[in-house]
């Protein structure tokens, strides 16, 4: 596959897994980059940051809930704030090194410092976000995880997510969300009529609400749902919002 494409798929991956965020309460920060004081380049950068508050709804106007995934919100949440740290990966579930090397908790406390629900005095040594920081290191640079990275206080639960296909590397070893569910859940949600209006009139594209990339993934769904798919496959997902 060209450059090209190749930029251009981890966009469509990194946008598509931000919707399916969104649809279920989280508000999200795409492409969330950690600037350098010195030197050239980046500390590292995360593919999404995302938060939702323990009591999210989405409510329609005839009472209808939009159903949440219960695949990706983590049990026994309460009333507590979920914070998450993204990556989106192919073809390993990792996370990127700068996160992994010794000094990585502190990429990471930059990234929870971002969520503003910790106070100034939880990130010095001993603190609740510093420990929270250590914890979740240790954790993503071990060699499985059973379970989403994650750690918690009293009041706000962090954790750390790879979104990545089935076939990805270490994808038996290490919990992920598995991007063809993420598609899956996202194609269902967006079904015209179901249970929210259509979104745009078929007879002036141009009036569409969504924009960027966001619009290319919403009318490849559009489209698949005009002709009565059945379902759709990641790859073949991939290439036709691609040929958009």
């Amino acid at each position: 596959m060209p450059a090209d494409d190749n930029a251009r798929r981890a966009e469509i991956l990194e946008t598509l897994v931000e919707l399916y965020l969104r649809l279920n309460g989280y508000f999200c920060i795409r492409n969330y980059l950690q600037h350098r004081v010195s030197g050239f380049g980046l500390e590292t950068e995360s593919d999404v940051l995302a938060v939702r508050m323990p009591y999210q709804e989405e409510i329609l106007e005839d009472g209808r809930r939009q159903p949440n995934d219960p695949a990706l919100i983590l049990s026994g949440q309460g009333e507590m704030v979920d914070c998450v740290i993204g990556e989106v990966k192919e073809p390993s579930v990792e996370f990127n090194r700068p996160l992994r090397r010794a000094d990585g908790p502190q990429l990471i406390v930059a990234a929870l410092r971002m969520f503003g629900v910790f106070p100034a005095d939880a990130f010095k040594d001993g603190g609740e976000a510093h420990g929270i920081a250590t914890d979740l290191h240790r954790q993503i640079t071990g060699n499985a995880w059973s379970d989403f990275p994650r750690s918690h206080d009293a009041e706000s639960k962090v954790s750390v997510r790879v979104f990545a296909p089935e076939t990805a590397k270490h994808a038996g070893e290490r919990k992920h969300c598995d991007l063809q569910s993420v598609l899956d859940f996202t194609r269902s949600r967006m079904r015209p009529g179901e249970p929210c209006a259509v979104y745009r009139d078929s007879a002036v594209p141009s009036a569409s609400p969504w924009r960027g990339c966001t619009r290319r993934i919403v009318e490849t769904l559009d489209d698949s749902h005009s002709r009565e798919e059945v379902g759709m496959r990641l790859e073949d997902f991939v290439k036709r919002v691609l040929s958009g």
